[in-house]
Order: structure tokens, then sequence, then C-alpha cells
């Protein structure tokens, strides 16, 4: 049978288990974040920022500010952020400060897709899917946890990097012959036909 430590004082008890609660408050925060951001609901996205934060996410650049944030949601992620897709986020590292004021996490965040964007609009189909990760910083402000520092990319199964560059060059990633296969958009026709 394990037994108590008996040599910790009630006061270092008492500052883990206050650690151990804000752990969990913080991973309620961004669950309920990532649930905000699936039902599109920006307010509620930018409530769970700092006055101050900072966010990087994907391409959309560095936005400083809890307005500054609101308004990047609205205005970039509004086609972007499907309703209908499923989110998951999972695999909490959260790591709570010794006098218990900030904190930091890192999480792995997976999309599956239900409706796919093409050439010719939005397209119901089962399977596509996404994962990144978020690496976050977190900060207690009038006795609630809030994020500071947001950062987010998409590493699988094409990361952002190549997402971006497959864009400017007219490709979409994917298609047969993985890893790294990509087709053109745009056919390039032999000379002649």
């Amino acid at each position: 049978m394990p037994t108590l430590h008996t040599s910790l004082s009630l006061e270092e008890l008492s500052r883990r288990i206050e650690r151990l609660e804000s752990a969990e408050a913080i991973s309620r925060l961004h669950q309920n974040y990532v649930r905000d951001l699936a039902s599109r609901n920006w307010d509620a996205v930018a409530a769970a920022y700092t006055d101050d934060a900072v966010c990087d996410i994907r391409h959309h650049g560095v936005h400083v500010g809890r307005q500054a944030i609101r308004e990047m949601f609205g205005a970039e992620l509004e086609g972007v952020v499907l309703a209908k897709d499923g989110y998951i986020l999972s695999s909490p590292d959260i790591t709570v400060s010794e006098d218990g004021e900030s904190a930091s996490g890192v999480w792995t965040w997976h999309r599956l897709q239900a409706d796919f964007r093409t050439t010719w609009g939005l397209m119901r189909v089962w399977g596509p899917w996404s994962e990144g990760t978020y690496v976050t910083e977190y900060r207690r402000v009038d006795g609630q946890w809030k994020i500071s520092k947001l950062w987010f990319r998409v590493h699988a199964p094409d990361h952002d990097e190549e997402f971006v560059a497959a864009g400017e060059q007219g490709r979409v990633l994917g298609g047969a012959g993985r890893p790294g296969a990509s087709w053109q958009a745009t056919p390039q026709l032999s000379e002649g036909v």
C-alpha cells in the first residue's frame, strides 16, 4: 500500500494541490477556447486572452492585444474555421510556476474536416484531417487563467510552410506517391497539345 510522505508540510501539500487545480483550470480554459473556435464564437475566443496577449497562428501573422486578436479571428478565420468540422485537443503538458501565477502548456490538436474546399466550392467529404501543435503561456488575471501567449502551427499531414508555398506555386499537396507528392492545380500542357 502506498504511504503518504509525512515529511511534506501542509503548506507544501497546499501548494501542490493549488498547482494541480490550476493545471485543471488551464485545461478547461484551453478546451473551451478550441470549442469556441469550432463554434466561431469570436468574442469568447478573444475573452480567453489577456489584454496584452500575443497570438501567432499559422500564416495569419503575430497579433498583439485582445482587440487585435479578436479582429484577426473575425476577419481572417471566419471562412476557414467551419462549424461542421471536428476538433480534438489532446496530450496536454502543463507546467504551473512555483508562485502559481503563470504557466506554460503544449497541446496536440487534430481537425477532422467535414467540408473540404475545392475549386468548385465546398464538398462534403469524410477523411481529411490535420494535426497541429499549440505552445501556450498562461497568466492568472484577477483569479482567472487567461492565455498570454499562443503559438500554433499545423505540421501534419503537411507543414504550414509547405502548404503556403504550394498555394503560391498553384499546386495542391497530396495525391499519389506520398510522402511529399503534389500535383499541379493547373496542368502544364506539352507543346503542340
